[in-house]
């Protein structure tokens, strides 16, 4: 059903990249590189450009710091992305440290997602 979703998004706003993101990300979740490949090189033979998002992050001193993917020009950018690989250590210490069940519930949903493809 979200690849019938997304197919229809495509065709309503053919040049938005979202869409295509999206698709290619379900189908990555679900094993088929072959599909991946083939939305990705859509992707680059419609011209269509990727839109660049941003996260912003409170540090609770009134001051909000902006950055995007793979972005070093933050002067803490070391710092912000050495956190981050923590934080990720640490949830995957605790899904494991679960016995396969996930403490947050983030695999159930996680799941309960790939199956309405």
């Amino acid at each position: 059903m979200a690849e019938r979703v997304v197919d229809a998004l495509m065709e309503i706003e053919p040049m938005e990249s979202g869409s295509y993101v999206l698709m290619s990300n379900l189908y990555a979740e679900k094993g088929h590189w072959e599909k991946v490949a083939e939305i990705r090189k859509g992707i680059r033979e419609r011209g269509v450009v990727k839109e660049i998002r941003f996260s912003r992050v409170d540090d609770g001193s009134l001051s909000l710091h902006g950055f995007s993917s793979g972005d070093m020009s933050h002067r803490q950018s070391e710092d912000i992305f050495s956190m981050a690989h923590c934080f990720g250590l640490e949830m995957q210490f605790l899904i494991e440290k679960d016995d396969g069940e996930d403490c947050c519930n983030i695999g159930s949903a996680r799941e309960e997602s790939l199956a309405s493809l």
